[in-house]
């Protein structure tokens, strides 16, 4: 098969339970699709800490929506990374990264 140039879409959802100690999971999982990405440590590394300061936080407010699940999305898209994560209906955290060629 020829080489295109183009990278693939991979993206992953999980949805953790209201419990503390799956907030580092969430980072971790974060930090390695980053890096499996293709964007630098450091940077994997922020995105992973966001995403674990995000999920902390909706522990310490969970009472607001009666949710029941912290929603994680990550994707690597061709030319971004994003990450989101939710609590309910409501958006806890939206980024967006470049991805280098």
């Amino acid at each position: 098969m020829a080489e295109t140039g183009l990278r693939p879409t991979l993206c992953f959802n999980a949805s953790f339970p209201l419990e503390a100690h799956f907030s580092a999971t969430a980072g971790e999982l974060a930090t390695r699709l980053a890096q499996s990405a293709g964007l630098a440590e450091r940077e994997a590394r922020e995105i992973g800490r966001s995403v674990d300061a995000a999920f902390t936080s909706v522990l310490s407010g969970r009472a607001a929506n009666g949710a029941t699940a912290v929603d994680i999305s990550l994707c690597a898209r061709p030319e971004t990374f994003d990450a989101s994560v939710a609590f309910g209906t409501t958006s806890v955290l939206a980024m967006t990264r470049p991805r280098s060629l």
